[in-house]
């Protein structure tokens, strides 16, 4: 029985050494372990949301301050309007110079590029009718000045963009790692 037992062992010791030749044991060291992926935003697609959001904030913002159609009731007025339509204009030209300087969105956030584009056509087509009413506004008068600040206030509020930011990977986490994205959806 002691004799079984010695022999067990034996060839357990012999199955050992075999294992740890198969696994290399003593053999060159492992090649090393692919390091842990990185966490956080990718940093060129923070760049990309900084200089989107640089854009676009402030002609988003505009929407709140603008003077409205009530607020215009007499000739005296006007230049509520009219200042209302300059700060506008600014914005506007802000977001298209902005949006026209953006690089190519890295991947996989290539979708980034179809919203910067869709909001760059939005954006471009405003500011066309902005320049039209700021034009007109003092031929046109109390009802048209009304007329210009609803129908900015209107296309601006309704407006939607062509692709969500959700839908862009990675763009959401990229959008909250700059400042430069408060308050931007």
């Amino acid at each position: 029985m002691i004799r079984d037992t010695a022999v067990r062992l034996q060839v357990a010791a012999v199955l050992a050494a075999g294992s740890c030749v198969l696994a290399a044991c003593g053999s060159a060291p492992r090649a090393p372990q692919p390091s842990p992926s990185r966490t956080g935003p990718d940093p060129a697609l923070v760049s990309w949301a900084t200089g989107y959001c640089s854009a676009v904030k402030r002609i988003q913002l505009s929407v709140y301050v603008m003077p409205k159609e009530y607020d215009i009731n007499s000739d005296a007025d006007l230049p509520k309007a009219a200042a209302g339509l300059q700060t506008l204009d600014a914005a506007l030209t802000t977001a298209v110079t902005g949006l026209r300087k953006l690089p190519k969105a890295p991947p996989p956030a290539q979708r980034a590029d179809t919203l910067a584009a869709g909001e760059l056509t939005f954006y471009s087509g405003l500011l066309g009718k902005v320049t039209q009413y700021r034009t007109l506004l003092p031929r046109g008068g109390v009802q048209y000045a009304k007329a210009a600040l609803t129908v900015t206030g209107v296309d601006l509020a309704s407006h939607t963009s062509a692709v969500e930011t959700d839908s862009v990977p990675g763009l959401r986490q990229a959008m909250k790692a700059t400042t430069a994205c408060e308050l931007v959806g």
